[in-house]
């Protein structure tokens, strides 16, 4: 499984089963840009958390790909993924949608953009995690909350967004992440991209900060 970012803040979650686009702010983000080592991509599904901040269209060599934007189960060939709903803030009946992605033995948490963090009983709904996506670029949840989360989801490997490639700055969030995990900017290294098997998860939980293409 290959993990990127598609543009500025989509993440790009290739495996042998589909590929997947999650969460993209604009119609750029929402279509593939080819590089020399991903020519033969074939999106199989754009995710989408908030759909209706969506103002962009489908269109050109993507037009064919599902968009899922609710909560429920989808399987698309060997791609299994499931919408959970969460709220946007606290005793609020507007919801996000979250995404666990399902392939190669490994489970993919997107989190999307709530204010709020899930309860015990959504978080025992979403079930074991492998791989957390944080959208640190676009996210406003309180950072001590997003920390208590990522300990109940407990996985072995944490990506976020929110690093410019062109001023080489993080974002608020993403800084107030690498304070609250003890990381910094200097030390994140920040990836175009990042491999990962169900055989070389880390012991130990690892925070990457991934890179958009310049």
């Amino acid at each position: 499984m290959e993990i990127s970012l598609n543009g500025q803040n989509a993440f790009l979650v290739k495996t042998v089963s589909g590929t997947v686009i999650c969460d993209p702010a604009n119609e750029d983000e929402a279509t593939f840009v080819p590089s020399s080592a991903a020519d033969d991509t074939v999106v199989t599904a754009v995710l989408r958390s908030r759909p209706a901040n969506s103002t962009f269209r489908r269109s050109g060599r993507f037009a064919g790909s599902d968009v899922i934007s609710h909560p429920g189960e989808y399987e698309i060939g060997d791609l299994g993924l499931r919408g959970i709903p969460l709220p946007i803030e606290e005793e609020s009946k507007k919801t996000v949608t979250s995404f666990r992605i399902d392939a190669e033995n490994m489970a993919v948490f997107m989190l999307g953009r709530p204010k709020t963090s899930p309860d015990s009983r959504t978080v025992q709904a979403i079930g074991h995690v492998d791989v957390l996506l944080l959208d640190a670029a676009r996210l406003e949840m309180d950072v001590k909350e997003l920390s208590s989360l990522i300990g109940a989801l407990d996985p072995s490997i944490v990506l976020a967004n929110g690093f410019d490639a062109d001023s080489e700055e993080a974002s608020p969030m993403l800084k107030s992440l690498l304070g609250e995990t003890g990381g910094n900017q200097a030390n994140s290294d920040p990836q175009l991209r990042v491999s990962v098997s169900k055989r070389n998860l880390p012991d130990d939980r690892q925070l990457v900060v991934l890179r958009p293409r310049s």
